[in-house]
């Protein structure tokens, strides 16, 4: 199996695991919190954070082939992320569902057109440090993946 091709099943893998917990969910439930240390996410936050997260690293990996810095190193993670709501505003979730949508078309895109020799590049995650490509890949498959495990802890689903 090529990596290509590893990488689209492990991405539709995590993806429908998070997609079958969201078609369950109530407009209510959309609002519950997930983390509540600091600021409080709510299970629309953590979408919204998954959806931003993929589409920051999937520029990243745009960078990375062009030879252009990532992140520059200090970069403040937290404070990133706690600009997360002002960043995102207070999308439905029909708008964040279609975004991710939007955002994995264009991560898939970019997937396909990886030549061979791009795969070893690598620049500054900002939560992994120097990753190359394929880091990034595993990283938003094991991100996606965490998330939806802790949606399901939050909303009770098993």
């Amino acid at each position: 199996m090529s990596k290509h091709d590893y990488y689209r099943e492990q991405l539709q893998q995590s993806r429908a695991a998070l997609e079958a917990v969201l078609n369950q969910l109530s407009p209510e439930q959309w609002q519950t919190p997930v983390f509540s240390e600091g600021q409080t996410w709510t299970v629309r936050d953590v979408v919204a954070h998954l959806v931003e997260n993929e589409r920051g690293m999937s520029i990243h990996v745009h960078k990375i082939r062009k030879g252009e810095e990532t992140v520059p190193e200090g970069f403040d993670l937290q404070a990133w992320n706690a600009g997360l709501k002002s960043r995102t505003g207070e999308s439905s979730p029909v708008e964040l569902r279609q975004r991710m949508q939007d955002v994995r078309a264009r991560t898939l895109q970019g997937l396909e057109s990886i030549t061979a020799g791009e795969w070893p590049l690598s620049g500054r995650h900002p939560a992994r440090g120097v990753s190359t490509i394929e880091q990034y890949f595993e990283t938003m498959v094991d991100h996606e993946t965490t998330h939806t495990a802790d949606i399901k802890t939050a909303l009770g689903i098993r």
